[in-house]
């Protein structure tokens, strides 16, 4: 990444990308921590998201591949738990049990390969990970396109509106970092490195959080368990429901 080796600190290789992935932790925890009383499917959701993190820090901190993989991989079932969360979300069960199984495999196949190709075959694990990683996104979108056009709620919109401003403007600064980084290395008027990659790990983290919030928002709404969304220290949002109302346990 763009961001020069042990610039910061003798034993942190990517400093500011080591820094930044503790968001994601934080959003992980905090999501289990305020929605504990939810499906599993939401705790594993967001449980996966501070697991992220943890490899993030593992990852940048030495940029030894083994640890990379603690990075990659664990981003493959986080967004595979989300893809789950987004498909089975009414109150009756949409597939078979083969849909859970088919995402576990899905999983597995991908982690066998990374881990198979190994330091020996960087550009196999590379383009493994970002097709099967952007693959899922796009999975997960198209399910989010459904959910946002059927909300009524003003409120609920303008939120899945502002994740959606989240998530691409940090998708732009990890694309600038990756792709522009002789440009973010000299910049005019003795300007340093903005970090982007780093302000990306800040961006999908809370991006993160709001997505599986706003799908847990949905499911419960599609459970009749008239949620509502409060804010926890006026700063962190989260669902709160009625479940003497579910349509389903």
């Amino acid at each position: 990444w763009c961001e020069n080796n042990y610039d910061i600190s003798y034993y942190v290789a990517e400093f500011f990308n080591s820094l930044s992935s503790i968001a994601m932790i934080l959003v992980g925890i905090i999501g289990v921590y305020l929605h504990a009383s939810f499906e599993k499917r939401f705790l594993l959701t967001f449980g996966s998201i501070a697991i992220v993190g943890l490899g993030s820090i593992a990852f940048h901190g030495t940029l030894l591949f083994p640890l990379q993989m603690l990075d990659e991989v664990p981003m493959v079932y986080s967004i595979l738990a989300l893809a789950y969360c987004c498909i089975e979300n009414r109150s009756y069960r949409r597939y078979g049990v083969w849909f859970p199984v088919s995402i576990a495999l899905y999983g597995l196949l991908t982690t066998v390969v990374l881990v198979g190709a190994g330091p020996h075959d960087l550009m196999l694990a590379f383009v493994v990970f970002q097709s099967s990683f952007a693959f899922m996104v796009l999975v997960v979108m198209s399910h989010i396109v459904k959910i946002y056009a059927d909300i009524q709620d003003v409120k609920i919109r303008q939120m899945w509106k502002t994740t959606g401003t989240i998530a691409l403007t940090s998708y732009v600064f990890w694309n600038i970092d990756y792709r522009l980084c002789d440009v973010m290395q000299n910049l005019p008027f003795g300007l340093g490195n903005p970090q982007l990659h780093a302000f990306w790990h800040l961006g999908a983290s809370v991006g993160s959080y709001l997505v599986t919030l706003l799908v847990c928002y949905n499911r419960a709404e599609n459970l009749g368990q008239s949620p509502l969304m409060e804010w926890k220290w006026g700063l962190v949002p989260y669902v709160v429901v009625n479940v003497k109302h579910s349509k389903s346990s």
